[in-house]
């Protein structure tokens, strides 16, 4: 799962997990106790994957199925994903969250109770990330950029209530 802040990734990894019974694990839940453990920004994210993924392969070692949480922010994500799914001979979906209502999107981000690692408000980053945006913005990184595979995917707009694109997204993850 994949998008830009706010975009409803995590509601939808919600209804997705309860209706496969999957592990969901979300990087932004292990990004922020990286952060509250005094680690850098600067490593927090690099750590942040890095534990996501080694619990995705033992979640898909014992056999269950896993929901990744993710914005994507780098380009190395979905193959790493996709290795792992593999590598655990698992079925690799990749589904991108997107809000084409930017009201829609600057309201869900306001009303949100956000993680340490998450935004809160459009253009309004979490606020010890003032190193990396300012390094970002000098060579020209946008972060909030979603990385996705070479093969198929799967966008979704959530503008619309999550009935109407849950069905598509189940027949999506069940090929």
């Amino acid at each position: 799962m994949a998008g830009a802040p706010g975009t409803g990734k995590s509601t939808l990894v919600r209804a997705l997990a309860a209706a496969r019974t999957a592990v969901i694990l979300d990087n932004d839940i292990i990004k922020s106790a990286i952060l509250d453990a005094n680690v850098q920004w600067t490593l927090a994210g690099p750590a942040a994957y890095e534990v996501l993924f080694a619990l995705a392969a033992d979640m898909l070692s014992q056999g269950r199925s896993v929901i990744l949480d993710s914005p994507s922010h780098y380009p190395q994500i979905p193959a790493r994903g996709m290795a792992i799914a593999q590598a655990g001979s698992a079925a690799y979906r990749f589904i991108e969250c997107v809000c084409s209502n930017q009201a829609a999107l600057e309201q869900r981000l306001l009303l949100r109770s956000p993680r340490r690692s998450q935004m809160r408000g459009l253009g309004e980053p979490p606020a010890d990330a003032g190193d990396v945006l300012s390094a970002a913005k000098r060579i020209s990184v946008h972060l909030w950029e979603t990385h996705r595979p070479e093969i198929d995917y799967l966008t979704v707009d959530t503008t619309a209530p999550l009935d109407s694109y849950l069905p598509t997204a189940l027949s999506y993850i069940n090929l």
